[in-house]
């Protein structure tokens, strides 16, 4: 069993941390078919699976005692095994006006781009958590082959839908926004909804592919 520990964080923040600071597969799917089990308790305004972390925002009319001894027991018996992820399949126009950090990350590397769309569209990535924007998804791990660091000056303007790497990750800016990570595609899918009951499409422990499109420049 996974050491961890329960708390109370603020007045209706539950938490549960585990010890280690990297999780093996297993360990990561049980954190996720945690946030599962928790978004069908329907008893949380929102979760938070972060890292090593996942928080729920209890609603006010339940008692945060209570919760926290039955997320303790919750997690005791979860197996990773319940956890079933979705795949996605993200068309993606790499390159040119739509990848305009393509032909430099190619250059930095010593690969040509279309080595550069060949690595990045070969592997599935998995959602290891969300943050910075409402449904942007940290996907990893990126091949080792295409890691470089941030950009030294962030843009002030990404666009929505810009596929993105930095450092071991990938990403999609799902609404326009700064941003400091490399710009080497770009997607039409639309990655979150407001108006919609699940309004980020990428979950927690989901599965993602891209996949080149027709006008990707090589």
């Amino acid at each position: 069993m996974t050491n961890n520990k329960t708390y109370i964080l603020g007045e209706r923040a539950l938490v549960i941390e585990i010890a280690q600071t990297t999780l093996s597969q297993q360990q990561q799917n049980k954190l996720f078919a945690m946030h599962t089990w928790m978004r069908q308790k329907k008893v949380f305004i929102d979760i938070v699976p972060a890292k090593t972390t996942i928080t729920g925002y209890l609603m006010h009319s339940q008692d945060p005692d209570y919760w926290l001894q039955k997320m303790q027991d919750a997690w005791d018996n979860i197996e990773p095994e319940q956890y079933q992820p979705r795949t996605h399949k993200i068309i993606t126009q790499y390159g040119g006006e739509t990848g305009p950090d393509l032909v430099e990350v190619a250059n930095l590397l010593e690969l040509s781009p279309s080595q550069v769309i060949e690595l990045h569209s070969s592997q599935a990535y998995l959602v290891k958590f969300l943050g910075f924007l409402p449904g942007f998804a940290y996907l990893g791990d990126l091949d080792k082959q295409l890691h470089l660091p941030r950009l030294a000056s962030p843009r002030t303007h990404v666009p929505r839908g810009s596929v993105a790497i930095a450092q071991d990750l990938t990403a999609i800016y799902p609404s326009e926004s700064p941003g400091g990570w490399r710009l080497i595609g770009q997607t039409n899918m639309v990655l979150f909804d407001h108006h919609s009951k699940t309004p980020s499409i990428f979950q927690p422990g989901d599965i993602v592919k891209f996949i080149p499109s027709k006008e990707s420049i090589c």
